[in-house]
């Protein structure tokens, strides 16, 4: 699993695994789960998160603490911003005028209207970091709505652009649609609006051609007074009043919204994707290890059905459970 090594043990392409999901659903938990379970696995990984939105550093450290990544997981935090700056600074190649330019409230306006400026300025430096040292390079991507308005970017922009930065566009829109080397995951909720969005996000993304085939369900309501049985004895309890009516109210709420979690999760399962179950875990201690277990049947670019292959453990006899940060 991974890209194909060099002789030098360097990473010859990296693969690129973009986590989607709206604000809310635990986007962040599964791209650090991933992200610390392919380190662990012996991948060399780069995490990589968008400024103004979460760092993921302090939870690594703290619901992965005590894990031995061997030193292979690192984190950068973008600034998409200084990215499209650094851009406009190198295409022009006007030294101090560029930076006159830049910070022109007429540039400001352009760089916002202009659809897409962001989302190519990241996607090409993440290609660039893709001929590198990593393996594998995890994308917490922005909190959107819709996802595809971000992916849909480089195709977005080549229709307004002429030239060398038209080629770059459609490269990066290769790139981006090749199951061969990106791999896109929807993390949702068992909940009305999140799935019927995600259904939506799954059906256009494969007909625009983005490789997609894994999805996951987060938070998932434990199995409480759902059955025949047990739901018999919580009726007894209620009738006989054997507990506290509000306790006996809020099982049968649970139970209520187990019963309607089910019912989404089959329209999910419909989509003929793979589909990761993340159980709820109210306790943050070791939790990113408690998430990738129950992704253990869930592996981007069709790995061998165990997420983290524990007995690849490279010896390299290097660090431990922190992560190295790069450019934070």
């Amino acid at each position: 699993m991974g890209a194909a090594l060099t002789g030098r043990g360097v990473a010859a392409h990296a693969r690129l695994s973009i986590i989607l999901g709206k604000g809310g659903v635990g986007r962040t938990t599964i791209a650090c789960a991933f992200a610390v379970d392919r380190a662990v696995a012996g991948e060399r990984v780069l995490l990589v998160s968008i400024v103004m939105d979460e760092d993921p550093t302090a939870r690594i450290q703290h619901e992965a603490a005590g894990v031995d990544t061997g030193g292979r997981l690192q984190l950068l935090s973008i600034d998409t911003r200084d990215l499209v700056d650094d851009i406009v600074r190198r295409v022009t190649r006007m030294g101090t005028m560029a930076d006159f330019i830049i910070r022109s409230p007429s540039y400001e306006s352009l760089v916002d209207i202009v659809p897409g400026v962001h989302e190519m300025a990241l996607f090409h430096e993440l290609e660039k970091r893709t001929r590198g040292e990593f393996d594998r390079i995890v994308l917490d991507a922005p909190a959107t709505g819709h996802g595809l308005h971000f992916l849909a970017a480089p195709e977005k922009t080549s229709r307004i652009l002429a030239g060398p930065l038209k080629d770059r566009a459609e490269r990066l829109r290769s790139w981006l649609q090749d199951p061969a080397t990106t791999d896109v995951v929807i993390v949702t909720l068992a909940e009305e609006m999140p799935v019927r969005e995600t259904i939506e996000l799954a059906s256009t993304l494969r007909r625009q051609g983005f490789p997609l085939d894994n999805i996951v369900v987060n938070r998932w309501l434990p199995r409480v007074f759902v059955d025949e049985g047990p739901h018999a004895v919580l009726d007894a309890v209620s009738k006989h009043r054997l507990a506290d009516p509000s306790w006996v109210t809020a099982m049968r709420l649970v139970s209520a919204q187990h019963s309607e979690a089910e019912s989404h999760l089959a329209e999910l399962r419909a989509l003929d994707a793979k589909l990761a179950i993340v159980p709820l875990i109210p306790d943050s201690s070791h939790r990113l290890l408690k998430v990738a277990e129950a992704m253990k049947d869930f592996v981007p670019n069709g790995g061998s059905g165990d997420l983290a292959p524990r007995s690849r453990r490279p010896e390299d006899g290097s660090g431990g459970a922190e992560p190295r940060r790069e450019g934070l």
